[in-house]
């Protein structure tokens, strides 16, 4: 591990205390504060490497620390602690570029894999700062070369570079520029740079081509351009000045590389640190649960108890139910998948959908009613994910239907019929219902309404299929009286 200051924010002096022990036995030096204010101020003194701050505090808390420390200095790597379940106050952390969050009571092994991420991120951005230097130093070298050899030779260098180069003149405009460039900017010599890559009629704020020509030096900075296919892309991008016989500057250079992917990267990494720790406090209720079920089924067996082996038997399937769908909502979450279409007779499709749940409806005492339009013919699809999305809206519907104590009797309707160019599959209940905020949150990732019954991924899950479909998910919904979704696949 690196050697770095720590910088420990809480207003609780025992758990600065405790854990600026554990910090100090890593190898930290450790600084303290109790309150934002303080912490600001310390942090301006010593800049510290990393900053692990608690949320909620008197006076400025956690999350307005985090916008200042990186409005200040955005390479210091922020953790947040928050108390159990605060999803929402974790996803705001990340939204302003914490490095990752972790929950009270604080787990040591959780502390120590946050951590472990900080340093390997401080280290990626030195290698980062490393190679940006070597690459200034490679291209004066390239430039050199240039002026030094024939035209066509140039032109092979220039044109070979990985990385996008251009070259432009005082007034913008675009003198030359490599194959990349051209490749997905398109040929525009002569047109003014911010034309091209932001399709805006002037320069850009603070651009590094003009503080280059301003003062003759090299300026880094990320950037968003727009390609001529309309796709987005963050650079990373340099400026070098070229100078005529070592005097004025009347040109500069820009060298910038492609960092979408490693944006992809990290906010993908970022989902799946929240996705993991949603999911593991499901899954330890469910495990209990199962425990559960394991422990009546043997006692039921230990007396031969054919009531309580019954009782245990349901418990360990509901159970192994929960955690299989609780699997493949993750799998339909973490990994894109192709679509494999093909064509599907709808009622006989609609009849497995539907044979899915009846077990669990009439358990329950569910009243379950199919009403499948005749002759519905058939629809190019992928039966596996659509079959996946529908099975976890009834999931809901019978979760919402269980949930309600006010009704002596619950009902599910499951009706498919085509309506114009589209084949509706509509699934209305009677249960508890939803009020207008949940109703806008349930397709948000992570969210759930069920504790440790629900990952958050299904419903997402299930909206990301019908739009894969470039179909649409409908809800209407009223509290204490029910809910209906409605799904609409195009038949094209």
């Amino acid at each position: 591990m690196m050697e770095h200051k720590i910088l420990l924010v809480d207003d609780e002096e025992g758990i600065r205390k405790v854990l600026g022990i554990s910090l100090m036995d890593s190898g930290y030096t450790v600084l303290t504060a109790e309150n934002g204010d303080e912490a600001l101020r310390i942090f301006r003194e010593e800049r510290p490497a990393i900053v692990l701050s608690d949320i909620k505090m008197p006076g400025m808390d956690g999350i307005e620390l985090l916008k200042r420390i990186k409005h200040e200095n955005p390479d210091t790597e922020v953790i947040l602690i928050t108390g159990h379940g605060d999803m929402d106050v974790a996803i705001k952390s990340l939204k302003y570029e914490a490095t990752d969050f972790i929950t009270k009571p604080i787990n040591d092994e959780a502390l120590e894999k946050a951590l472990q991420k900080s340093e390997e991120k401080i280290i990626l951005k030195q290698k980062l700062k490393d190679y940006t230097e070597h690459l200034e130093s490679l291209v004066h070298q390239k430039s050199e070369k240039l002026t030094a050899a024939e035209k066509q030779s140039q032109t092979q260098v220039f044109d070979d570079m990985p990385f996008y180069m251009t070259v432009h003149d005082r007034d913008f405009n675009l003198v030359t520029a490599n194959r990349l460039f051209r490749k997905d900017f398109g040929d525009e010599t002569g047109r003014k740079c911010h034309e091209i890559c932001k399709q805006s009629d002037s320069p850009c704020s603070d651009c590094p081509v003009v503080k280059t020509f301003e003062d003759g030096e090299s300026h880094q900075t990320e950037m968003l351009l727009t390609g001529k296919d309309g796709r987005q892309r963050n650079v990373i991008l340099w400026t070098s000045p070229l100078r005529e016989s070592g005097q004025e500057v009347n040109r500069v250079m820009v060298m910038a590389t492609d960092a979408s992917r490693v944006a992809d990267i990290q906010d993908h990494l970022s989902s799946l640190g929240l996705m993991v720790g949603s999911v593991s406090h499901s899954i330890k209720g469910l495990l209990t649960g199962l425990d559960g079920g394991v422990y009546m089924l043997d006692s039921g067996l230990s007396k031969k108890d054919p009531n309580r082996m019954g009782e245990g038997l349901e418990v360990v399937k509901l159970m192994a139910d929960r955690i299989k769908n609780m699997v493949m909502d993750i799998l339909y979450y973490a990994k894109e998948r192709e679509m494999n279409r093909a064509k599907v007779t709808l009622s006989e499709f609609a009849e497995e959908v539907a044979n899915v749940l009846a077990p669990r409806m009439k358990t329950h005492s569910i009243q379950f009613v199919r009403e499948f339009a005749p002759s519905l013919g058939e629809l190019e699809m992928d039966a596996d994910q659509v079959r996946s999305a529908l099975v976890n809206i009834l999931e809901n519907a019978v979760d919402a239907c269980l949930e309600d104590r006010a009704k002596t009797s619950h009902q599910i309707i499951f009706r498919v019929r085509e309506e114009n160019e589209h084949i509706l599959f509509d699934i209305c209940d009677n249960g508890i219902g939803m009020d207008e905020e949940k109703r806008g949150k349930i397709f948000a990732l992570f969210f759930s309404s069920k504790a440790t019954q629900g990952t958050g991924i299904g419903l997402f899950a299930s909206d990301k299929i019908i739009r894969q479909h470039e179909g649409t998910i409908e809800v209407a919904s009223e509290l204490g009286k029910g809910t209906q979704f409605c799904v609409r696949i195009p038949k094209g």
